[in-house]
């Protein structure tokens, strides 16, 4: 968990700046929230028939290993996000980024496939809640 004193604030040009690296590792949480996605159904029919059948245990294992390394490779990229500077907002590929507005906090928004930041929401408001960003520019602190 990010300290408040850590929180990075972000202008909307410097979060421009990151979404090349941003948006190359929400592409790979993505790609591997799918996989993990294809394993978890397989995984309950597979604990399942183990529970009847001990000689599926060895399935069991394999399948467990696998869902440990796609788990461990998000850990990575989502630590990597925390180290830019944004905030993860699930597997969809929401994310956002600390920033100053009017004197108080709120999030710049941007999802996976945009070209660019253009929204931004109250720290409690959430994606439904996002607006475009006029022509200003918002300060850093």
């Amino acid at each position: 968990m990010t300290r408040k004193s850590e929180i990075r604030f972000f202008t909307v040009e410097e979060a421009n700046r990151t979404l090349p690296l941003v948006s190359r590792i929400m592409a790979d949480i993505v790609e591997e929230n799918d996989r993990l996605q294809e394993l978890l159904p397989t995984l309950k029919e597979v604990r399942m028939r183990a529970r009847r059948n001990p000689s599926a245990a060895e399935a069991l294992e394999g399948l467990r290993a696998d869902v440990a390394v796609i788990s461990a490779r998000l850990e990575v990229y989502l630590k990597e996000l925390g180290q830019i500077g944004c905030v993860f907002k699930g597997p969809q590929g929401l994310i956002d980024f600390y920033s100053m507005r009017e004197g108080r906090p709120v999030y710049l928004c941007w999802r996976y496939g945009e070209e660019q930041v253009r929204y931004w929401h109250e720290l409690d408001g959430g994606f439904a809640g996002r607006l475009e960003l006029e022509s200003e520019v918002v300060t850093s602190s």
